[in-house]
C-alpha cells in the first residue's frame, strides 16, 4: 500500500510538472511613467531580463517602433535596450510601429504600421543571423470585420509572420499605472500593497484558463502569457514566475508552446474585441455566456489609483 501511494503522488507530480507556459512581453524598449531617464530605463531592463535568467525562463520581447526614435532619429540609448535583450537571447518581433488600434484606422493605415514597425528592429536581428518571425496584435485586436482581419492576416503571411497569440491575456497594464502612481507619491508602502495584489491578481487569472483550458480541450495546453515591459514587471516579474513554478509550470519558448495542436484551432472570431485565443477558439466553438464566467477584475482600489495624478 506504502509503495501504492508513492506511485500515485509520483504520477501526480509528473503530470503537474507537464504543465507549461511561454513568456511574452509587449512594449519593449520599456513604458513606464516611472522610469523614464537613460539610466532608469537600463536599470529596468537588467531588472526584468535577470528576473527571465534567475528562473531560466525563455521570452518573447514584442517591440514598438516608434519608441525607437527621438526627433525622428534612431535613438542609441534606446537601440542598445533592444541589444540588451538579444544578447540575453531573448527573441523578438513586431508589436507595429505606433501601437495603432485595427478598430480606428483602414486596413491600409494598420498595414503601414506594420511594415514601418520593422525598420531598425528587423535588421538589429537579421544581423545576427536570426529571423524576425513573430508579431503581435495591439490591444489583441484582429479586426472588426472579416474584410479587415482577412487582409491584415494576408498582410502576415506575405511578410512572413505568425501571429502570436496569447492565451493568458491580463491586465497587467493597469496595475503598472497603479504602480508607477504610488512611486510618484513616494508611496513605497502603497507600492508594495499593489505589487501584492498584482501577484494575487496573476495567479488567479493563471487558474482561471487553467479551468478554461480543460473545459475546451480536456488537458492543460501550453499556455501563453501576456507581460509588458513595465515597472511592476521589473520588481515583481521574480515573484510571478515563482508563483508559476509553485503551481507547477516548467517555462518554455513561444515556438516550444505553438507546437501544442490546441494551437492549430479554427479562430473564427470577428469583432472588437481583443481578447484571448482560448476564447477566440471557445466562441467559434459556440461556446456561450455560462463557458467564460469567473474572469478575474482588477479591484476598485486598483482601479482608483490607477486615475490619480501624482
Amino acid at each position: 500500500m506504502r509503495f501504492l501511494l508513492i506511485a500515485l503522488l509520483l504520477v501526480s507530480g509528473c503530470v503537474q510538472a507537464q504543465k507549461k507556459i511561454a513568456i511574452t512581453i509587449d512594449d519593449l524598449p520599456t513604458v513606464s511613467n516611472y522610469y523614464r531617464t537613460s539610466e532608469q530605463k537600463v536599470q529596468m531592463t537588467h531588472r526584468l531580463l535577470k528576473h527571465l535568467k534567475d528562473h531560466k525562463a525563455p521570452a518573447i520581447g514584442f517591440v514598438i517602433g516608434r519608441l525607437l526614435y527621438s526627433d525622428g532619429q534612431p535613438d542609441k540609448s534606446q537601440l542598445a535596450l533592444l541589444t540588451k535583450w538579444l544578447d540575453a537571447g531573448v527573441e523578438l518581433g513586431n508589436h507595429t510601429y505606433a501601437h495603432k488600434d485595427i478598430n480606428q484606422i483602414s486596413s491600409a493605415e494598420y498595414a503601414e504600421d506594420v511594415i514601418k514597425g520593422e525598420q531598425l528592429t528587423k535588421d538589429l536581428v537579421e544581423r545576427r543571423g536570426k529571423s524576425f518571425r513573430y508579431f503581435r496584435h495591439p490591444f489583441l485586436r484582429k479586426g472588426p470585420t472579416q474584410a479587415k482581419k482577412d487582409s491584415i492576416e494576408q498582410l502576415l503571411t506575405q511578410r512572413g509572420y505568425r501571429e502570436a497569440p496569447v492565451t493568458v491575456d491580463n491586465s497587467d497594464y493597469l496595475f503598472s499605472r497603479a504602480y508607477d502612481n504610488a512611486l510618484l507619491q513616494d508611496g513605497k508602502t502603497l507600492a508594495a500593497e499593489v505589487g501584492r495584489q498584482y501577484i494575487a491578481y496573476m495567479t488567479s487569472y493563471i487558474d482561471y484558463y487553467e479551468a478554461q483550458s480543460d473545459s475546451l480541450f480536456g488537458r492543460q495546453i501550453p499556455q501563453t502569457l501576456l507581460l509588458h515591459a513595465n515597472a511592476i514587471n521589473a520588481d515583481y516579474l521574480g515573484q510571478l514566475l515563482t508563483a508559476l513554478h509553485r503551481k507547477g509550470y516548467s517555462f518554455v519558448s513561444l515556438d516550444e508552446a505553438l507546437k501544442d495542436p490546441a494551437y492549430q484551432s479554427a479562430d473564427r472570431y470577428v469583432g472588437k474585441g481583443g481578447i484571448s485565443w482560448l476564447h477566440r477558439w471557445a466562441l467559434t466553438q459556440g461556446k456561450q455566456g455560462a463557458f467564460f464566467k469567473g474572469e478575474p477584475e482588477v479591484p476598485a482600489t486598483i482601479n482608483e489609483l490607477v486615475q490619480r495624478n501624482p
